[in-house]
């Protein structure tokens, strides 16, 4: 290898003239000793030209991503009665014990079911990678010949080691909501976690139980009723339970207004449910209200406090998570979803932060409870579109121009590929995303965001920088140690 000296470009020569013992040993040294040492960050003397390896575009691995379905449409259990998938949906999501849960509707005539991967399945690839754990041999969910008052999946949830179930009642019937637990998960280990209080926290009128979130060792979530308002009840134990508040987040009375809890969620040390408030006119949506209420403390009777309420026609607030401290939330208008942010959920605290609809179009309505999800530090949430297909959206939280808009960026077609994917939940498994969709033409989907990566053809020539003379092959690693040593030598002789 040629190492050009400052002065001219004549090869290494060592110095000439009387040559004292202790530089002879140094130079020895330096050869045995100094590729002991990481040297590799220093400056090279300028005597030296480092090769630097550049391969061409086109050899560059190129990522290749999509949207993959890993199940049969409704995990291949059919339509209903009458072959359609129109009173089919998918709830709620779950990761328990490394395994992926799925909630699900299988229609209103079989009611609730619960899918998971099985065991040791890491990244599904299809619907072998499947099971359902809560429908006994007669089809019944968690065992209940009643199919109506365990019509879906509810919410789920991790606490103390189990993992708890929550159903709700069909349609209008008052049958009072359901919570089952399991250690394990598998078919035939569910058990009754309201023995000790009967369907619907002792109420029929409590018809679900929705978005169970753990705050301070509590477990918590909210109910529908429709007499006494919303109902938030928890448990420290899993079996015995408290209703912690009054009716509708009332002060001294219930408030019947807020009839419904949509999500859960805990952030800054409180705990947060968003809420359906119906308005004057019960029978219009159109004046609906959205709401969020917060405590900071479980212990004796919480004080709840209002600390967002949405214009009417927003519905609901659904609480999507936290990103760059921020907390986002989102709702419905007549022109479409609208989120909004806050870095301390205060009221009067809240900044919208996309437009309506998220670009102009009112068909993008919402999103639904476990609609959106944190991945790769950017918030992702399923935009509800009845019309053609739900569209995901993402944003890092970054302000667009120093203005009060984050930049948003949509990806993935409308529907992922399928615009009968009208809504979806969104979850992480084994650190890639998945979307838990509903699809009343063939059924529930559930699809994996998957990459692969095309392989680089190895160069059998170096490719090098203009004007770099000491070049190395690829696959071959530059001999570091005299990249840094000969130019000290060569400092001698100057």
């Amino acid at each position: 290898m040629k190492i050009k000296n400052k002065k001219n470009s004549a090869d290494f020569q060592l110095v000439k003239g009387p040559v004292p013992i202790l530089m002879t040993l140094f130079i020895v040294l330096a050869f045995l000793f100094i590729p002991l040492f990481q040297l590799t960050d220093l400056p090279l003397v300028n005597t030296v030209q480092a090769a630097t390896l550049v391969l061409p575009a086109e050899d560059q691995p190129e990522e290749s991503c999509s949207w993959v379905q890993v199940n049969d449409g409704a995990f291949g259990l059919g339509g209903g009665p009458d072959g359609r998938y129109s009173g089919e949906e998918g709830f709620e999501t779950l990761v328990f014990s490394d395994r992926l849960y799925l909630g699900m509707e299988w229609d209103s005539a079989y009611g609730a079911r619960l899918w998971r991967t099985k065991s040791a399945v890491q990244t599904p690839g299809g619907q072998e990678d499947w099971e359902e754990v809560i429908a006994d041999a007669s089809g019944y969910p968690f065992g209940v010949p009643l199919i109506t008052q365990n019509d879906h999946i509810d919410s789920l949830a991790e606490f103390n080691g189990y993992l708890y179930a929550s159903t709700a009642n069909g349609g209008s019937n008052l049958l009072g909501t359901r919570v089952f637990r399991s250690l394990t998960g598998d078919p035939g280990s569910w058990e009754d976690a309201l023995a000790a209080y009967g369907a619907g926290f002792g109420s029929v009128y409590n018809t679900n139980f929705k978005d169970m979130v753990v705050y301070n060792n509590w477990l918590c979530g909210g109910t529908q009723n429709w007499d006494t308002g919303t109902q938030v009840w928890c448990s420290n134990d899993g079996v015995a339970w408290i209703k912690k508040n009054k009716g509708g987040f009332g002060n001294r009375i219930n408030n019947m207004n807020n009839v419904k809890v949509y999500s859960g969620y805990t952030y800054d040390q409180g705990l947060y449910f968003g809420v359906q408030n119906v308005g004057e006119n019960l029978s219009n949506s159109s004046d609906d209200v959205a709401k969020l209420f917060r405590t900071t403390s479980l212990e004796g009777t919480p004080t709840w406090i209002e600390v967002f309420s949405g214009a009417p026609g927003s519905r609901q607030v659904d609480i999507l998570g936290e990103v760059g401290g921020y907390l986002y939330i989102a709702t419905e208008s007549l022109s479409g979803i609208r989120i909004y942010r806050s870095p301390s959920a205060d009221l009067g605290s809240w900044s919208q932060v996309n437009l309506d609809g998220m670009d102009g179009d009112p068909s993008n309505t919402g999103t639904v409870a476990d609609g959106a999800v944190v991945y790769n530090d950017e918030l992702n949430i399923a935009v509800s579109n009845l019309v053609g297909g739900f569209k995901l959206w993402r944003t890092s939280g970054n302000l667009v121009g120093g203005g009060l808009l984050v930049e948003w960026v949509q990806t993935g077609a409308n529907g992922l590929g399928d615009a009968n994917n009208v809504y979806s939940q969104l979850s992480v498994f084994n650190g890639e995303i998945y979307a838990w969709t509903s699809n009343y033409s063939s059924g529930q989907q559930v699809l994996r965001y998957a990459c692969s990566f095309e392989p680089s053809p190895t160069p059998t020539e170096p490719v090098c920088m203009e004007g770099k003379e000491d070049c190395q092959s690829p696959g071959s690693s530059p001999d570091l140690s005299h990249r840094v040593f000969l130019p000290l030598v060569l400092s001698l002789n100057r």
